[in-house]
Order: structure tokens, then sequence, then C-alpha cells
């Protein structure tokens, strides 16, 4: 591959060096010189024709030349100065933090607004860098997969489904592969418009040929939300994929029920695998600490649910992955530490219903044995709610539910025990001082 799958997810070009350009500086600041670099930097990787798709969500243009761009300036201005583009709703104290942040500096933002101010002007194309160029993944963010794993047919949503979960479950032969192999990122490819969600398990049938989704010799795969990256482990993380093995999708559809409104699904999950022979020492956990027992108050305009979780081994997370539904408005991960220290591992205070951003880790966070995390989302049942949501109900009380239109207080996190001596060697790897852990 000619861009790794870190690559992929930083939506950035290697070696690229950040314009800036002040906007009192009096320069002239012109497209290909100044901004050209900021959008292939930042946006082209989903402002293009056939840009990535991350979960649903399309850019509505490009922005691969002057004259794409031009037209939209004003709204471009408008846009990366009140930060809803390019989408990243976590706060700036864990800036670098996350491989896949998606943020402009306040510098590239002065540049492109001064940019829009003076005109938009083009300035010369010879002073701006060669046109970017995209590798063909086949439309997967994590790269070319190396399996990928469909439903077994077609299924149809009738006209009359509002909400439906069905369970879908694909046993893995040996043709789909020949050996096992260690999962390295996970992407799924919903089939159909009307595709909400889509969680995965990999389950391991019994002698009988049973499957339990609560048995020990089952792990998650994930999911995909609005907006929601892939899953994705650095070197020596994983968890082990063979023949023999079933994979269990839960797809939720969702849709205005009517006339015509029916359709066919058949969504697929994609894998990428380690190399042969990688050593893979540490299985991953994905899972919530979330609370599944909360009622919210008709009206109430910020509704406080807590969780937490006490970690009795040295631990590494991997990734965070705040979910709320409508009513939700914020959402904080603090860890607290033997030690008596605390840090704040995420803040999203502005969470944002159709960019489920799954936070991964730069280098993987370790936590000493006795670390505990707690969780504080923030939820609004109120009439605020409605300028942007209009179709819930406020008027009555809100608990814990699989529709959109109910809510869920679901944290969750990708992480791994590690043993004592495992600690240094990770950190060594990672880096001296980026893992953290209270100390």
């Amino acid at each position: 591959m000619s861009r790794s799958i870190a690559a992929l997810l930083t939506l950035g070009v290697p070696g690229l060096a950040s314009v800036a350009v002040a906007a009192d500086t009096g320069q002239a600041v012109t497209f290909h010189e100044h901004v050209l670099p900021i959008f292939q930097r930042s946006c082209q990787t989903c402002h293009r024709p056939g840009g990535d798709n991350v979960a649903g969500m399309v850019a509505p243009m490009s922005l691969m030349t002057y004259e794409e761009a031009r037209p939209w300036a004003r709204s471009i201005a408008r846009l990366v100065q009140n930060r809803e583009m390019p989408p990243w709703d976590a706060t700036d104290h864990t800036a670098g933090v996350f491989v896949n942040e998606r943020t402009l500096t306040g510098n590239e933002i002065d540049t492109v607004v001064a940019w829009v101010g003076r005109g938009a002007p083009k300035g010369d194309p010879a002073k701006g860098p060669a046109p970017r160029e995209f590798e063909d993944t086949g439309g997967f963010l994590i790269g070319r997969p190396d399996l990928i794993v469909y439903m077994e047919e077609p299924y149809f949503v009738g006209d009359d489904v509002e909400d439906e979960q069905p369970n879908f479950f694909i046993t893995l032969t040996e043709e789909m592969l020949p050996e096992p192999r260690w999962i390295q990122a996970i992407e799924y490819q919903p089939d159909a418009e009307f595709v909400h969600h889509i969680t995965g398990r990999a389950l391991t049938p019994n002698e009988d040929g049973e499957v339990d989704v609560l048995s020990e010799n089952t792990f998650s795969l994930g999911s995909i939300a609005a907006g929601e990256d892939p899953t994705i482990y650095p070197p020596g993380f994983g968890n082990l994929l063979r023949a023999g093995m079933v994979v269990r999708l839960n797809v939720h559809y969702h849709k205005e029920p009517g006339p015509g409104t029916s359709g066919h699904d058949r969504s697929a999950v994609a894998f990428r695998f380690h190399p042969v022979g990688a050593e893979v020492k540490h299985k991953v956990t994905w899972n919530t600490i979330g609370a599944g027992a909360f009622e919210i108050p008709p009206g109430h305009g910020r509704w406080r649910v807590g969780s937490s979780r006490v970690f009795e081994k040295d631990t590494v997370l991997l990734s965070l992955h705040p979910h709320m539904h409508f009513r939700g408005e914020s959402m904080k991960y603090t860890a607290h530490y033997p030690d008596g220290g605390a840090e704040v591992l995420l803040d999203v205070p502005e969470y944002d219903y159709s960019w489920q951003t799954n936070y991964i880790y730069r280098d993987p966070k370790v936590l000493p044995a006795g670390t505990r995390i707690e969780i504080e989302a923030v939820y609004d049942n109120s009439e605020t709610r409605l300028e942007e949501y209009p179709f819930l109900d406020i008027g009555r009380a809100v608990d814990w539910g699989a529709r959109s239109i109910d809510e869920m207080m679901a944290p969750f996190l990708a992480w791994t025990y590690v043993e004592p001596g495992d600690v240094a060697a990770i950190r060594a790897a990672a880096g001296a001082g980026s893992t953290g852990g209270g100390e």
C-alpha cells in the first residue's frame, strides 16, 4: 500500500508541510500558493470525486481545483471559522493524541478566511503543489480488504418497517479463510440507505454447533454508525479470526414507513489482517462501561448520567468511542489514577449524532492497575433540542432504548490487560511519556 492505515485516518498527506498565512500580514493570500495545500492535507480525502464515505457521510462537493472550490468560498470560510469543518468534536486539550484527528490550526483557519475576504483570488498555479494522488482502495478507508464477509442472502425491508434489528449469522469457511489470521482493521459497508447502524461479533460454535453471544469464546467486531471511523489495531494488538467461526451482524434498519420505501440490503464487513508471521500478543476487548438504567425527565435541559469501571490490572487503551442518541449533549471520560492524580482522557462538549467518532489513540494509552475511569454524559430533553430535531417528544420521560428517539449511554473503549513486564516495551514502542498513566 502506498499509504498506511494510520495515514488514511489522519486525513493527511505525508510530508506535506502545513501552510499558514496570518490574515493581518498584508500578504496576498491565493488559492494555489496558500489554500490548496491546506485543502490537500485536510479536506480532499473526502471532498473529491469518489471521495471517502465515512459511514454514510459523503462530501457534497469537490475541492480538488480552484474552479471547484471558488463557488463555495463563503460557505467554506464560515464552516472552518465555526470549526464545523473538518468534523471533530473533542476539545483542543487532546490535540495530537488521536491518529484520526480532523482539525485545522488557528493559522490555517485565518489563511482560508483571509483568502475569502480578499475575494478568493486564484493566484499562480505554478506556485502551488502538484495535484494530490489517491490510491484506489475500492471505497474502503482501511485500504483494500483481505477479506469481505457478506450477508448470505439479501434481506428485504418492507414498506411498513420503521425500526427493525435482525441478526445475521455467517459461517467462515476454509475457502474464505484458509488459515487463522490476526485482525488489524475492521470496516463495515452498508448496502442500503436505510441501514442505521451495524454491530458485529465473532462467535465460536460449541460441540453441538450452537453459538452463544455471551460466551467467553467471542469477541466484538466493533460497529458502524453515522460518521464513525473504522476499527483499527496497532501492531501487536488484535483478535484471531479462523474458519469455523460465525460472524454475527446486528443490523438496525430505520426509515419512514410508507409505499415505495421498501428495499433489499446485503451489507458486509471487511477485514485487513496483520502480516503473516507478525507477533500479536495482546487480544483486544471492545466494550462499553455505560449505564443501562436511567430516565431523563420530560423537559429537562441538562440531565446527567454517570458510570465508571475500575481496571484491576495494567491496561492499554486503544480507542474511545462515545455513543448517545439525539438528546445527547456531551460526554467526558476521566481517568482517576491510583496515585491520586486524574486526567481527562476525552471531552466532547458538543456531541454530534451525525459524527459518531471513534477516537483512536496515536500511541496506546497505558493505565496502571487500579485506575478508575468515570464517564459523565449530559442529555437535553428540553425545547432547545427541538430547534435541531423537531420530531422529538420532549414531553415524555426517556430511558434506554435501541430506537434513535430513545436514548443510550454507551461510552465504548477498546482495551486489553497487559502483564507488568509488557508495559515498558509498549511505552518504548509508543514513545517515552506519550502514554500517560498518572505518574
